[in-house]
């Protein structure tokens, strides 16, 4: 009686980790297949963004962050952020999947060069909030202010 529970239990087991690897493996694939369907700059898009988000995540940690009061985690912040880097995709794929067919490459090319931009902008802030003072970055965040400054 012994053996047989724990050959059904062993049978479950397998069954179980055979759906969650062939899940796994399905996710990977599908990441896999979007990332090498992406244009070089929707790439760099990817990677800009996740350096942002790494980077914001670390000035967070570190009771750093410029987004919440205490400078610290906050959920409320981290949503926001995720919203409106999912907002910038929706303009970007829109772009690129209405622009190609149409013969217009540029919108894409524009919209993903302009949350480059932006996100390397937020990036080399939370940089300087982690100390690392170099005095280009300085200047280009200066600029970029300005020139914001300027739009308002």
């Amino acid at each position: 009686m012994q053996m047989k529970l724990f050959h059904t239990i062993m049978d479950w087991l397998v069954d179980f980790l055979t759906d969650i690897f062939g899940w796994i493996g399905a996710l990977v694939g599908l990441a896999i297949s979007f990332w090498t369907g992406l244009p070089a700059l929707g790439q760099a898009v990817l990677i800009v963004q996740a350096a942002d988000i790494l980077t914001g995540l670390a000035c967070a940690v570190l009771g750093k962050s410029q987004k919440s009061e205490s400078g610290k985690v906050s959920s409320r912040v981290m949503l926001e952020g995720i919203i409106k880097k999912g907002a910038e995709w929706l303009i970007v794929l829109v772009c690129i999947y209405t622009g190609t067919p149409l013969g217009m490459e540029g919108i894409s090319t524009a919209a993903m060069t302009y949350v480059i931009a932006t996100e390397l902008v937020s990036l080399l802030e939370n940089l300087n909030l982690l100390g690392l003072n170099v005095p280009l970055i300085q200047t280009i965040l200066d600029v970029a202010h300005a020139g914001h400054n300027e739009t308002k």
